[in-house]
């Protein structure tokens, strides 16, 4: 029998690698830690890199915000890219950690912009060359053509699947809609859209989500930019696009996935909700922002339905604590304040 010729060989080890989940190594062999968190200016201090420097977590989740730099045209973003990623804190939280990343409004356009904003594809290439030089080399974003960042990764701990989903919530988004008073009180303030067309994702995008979430995995992490849960608070949220978000529920609650978490940033705050929506699923979603952006003097919590206990204002990050236990993957959910100490958790302990 003829041996394969190097090249073929080669080419199937390359094919392997994009098609199958990557091994991580845990710090601790019984446990997987994922870090995550959102908003984080690249001109103020961020005592929380520090913290991550110490967590050294298997994966850290950039959840949007990454840089403050609102401009109508991309390329004037490149500077404080720069600025956020010359922190030396990188340097060893890059070595420690693998690092997956996406957009929202700060670092995507301008505020709350969504695919109105006219230099978006300038953006995009912009973000791939920065923020990308975080992420494990070979990622594919977007379309084939060029358009949005989503992506996602396959991971494996002890024999088991995690599946990280990241979807666009900026490239694609209709334009939002207004409160009528907003307009007077000079407050960017939402509403749900009455637009029937409007859309969050885009059907291109909508179609890669669902073949993503028909993929077969025993934890699913599905990330956005903005909450997916709550429909309380006036600002940016699924909830604005209220056939989007019934949607996404639906083929999350029908994901094959024996597990899965929704994790969020953008609001200034750190929140826990969880929603049963069917019998067969329960949504958890933990919000966690800002990294070093808090926002004290504003109303920024609201009362919700399936929200569980207060808000947390100051910075904070989250972390995903992942165990095999009796064959299963069990995850905890903490977030912690910019020192390191417990501040929320899911499931609740004694202490919080």
């Amino acid at each position: 029998m003829k041996q394969p010729f190097p090249f073929v060989l080669f080419f199937l080890l390359l094919v392997s690698f994009f098609q199958f989940p990557f091994s991580l190594e845990a710090k601790d062999s019984n446990r997987l830690r994922i870090g995550f968190g959102s908003c984080l200016h690249q001109d103020k201090e961020s005592p929380v890199l520090s913290q991550w420097k110490k967590e050294s977590f298997n994966l850290l989740l950039l959840l949007g915000d990454n840089i403050y730099a609102d401009s109508l045209v991309a390329e004037e973003k490149i500077p404080a890219y720069k600025k956020q990623l010359s922190r030396p804190e990188w340097k060893t939280i890059r070595s420690e950690s693998k690092i997956l990343a996406t957009w929202d409004d700060h670092d995507y356009g301008i505020n709350d912009s969504g695919a109105e904003f006219e230099d978006k594809k300038k953006s995009r290439e912009v973000f791939i060359n920065q923020m990308g030089s975080l992420m494990p080399k070979g990622r594919k974003f977007g379309t084939t053509d060029g358009n949005g960042i989503f992506h996602s990764y396959f991971l494996e701990f002890k024999k088991k699947k995690i599946h990280v989903v990241i979807p666009d919530t900026r490239f694609f988004r209709s334009p939002l809609q207004r409160k009528f008073w907003s307009y007077f009180t000079g407050k960017s303030q939402y509403g749900p859209t009455s637009n029937e067309d409007a859309t969050m994702l885009g059907e291109e995008q909508w179609k890669w989500l669902e073949e993503e979430l028909n993929q077969p995995s025993d934890l699913l992490i599905f990330v956005s930019s903005v909450q997916v849960i709550p429909t309380e608070q006036p600002f940016e949220k699924w909830g604005n696009f209220p056939k989007e978000r019934e949607r996404l529920f639906q083929i999350l609650n029908s994901a094959k996935t024996s597990d899965l978490v929704i994790l969020s940033g953008d609001r200034h705050i750190a929140e826990i909700y969880e929603y049963p929506f069917s019998e067969t699923r329960k949504f958890v979603e933990v919000t966690s922002s800002s990294l070093n952006l808090p926002l004290p003097f504003l109303q920024l919590e609201y009362d919700s339905e399936y929200k569980l206990g207060s808000a947390f204002r100051d910075e904070n990050y989250g972390t995903l604590e992942i165990e095999l236990i009796e064959g299963k993957l069990v995850w905890r959910s903490l977030i912690k304040d910019k020192n390191g100490n417990v501040v929320l958790s899911y499931p609740k302990s004694d202490s919080n």
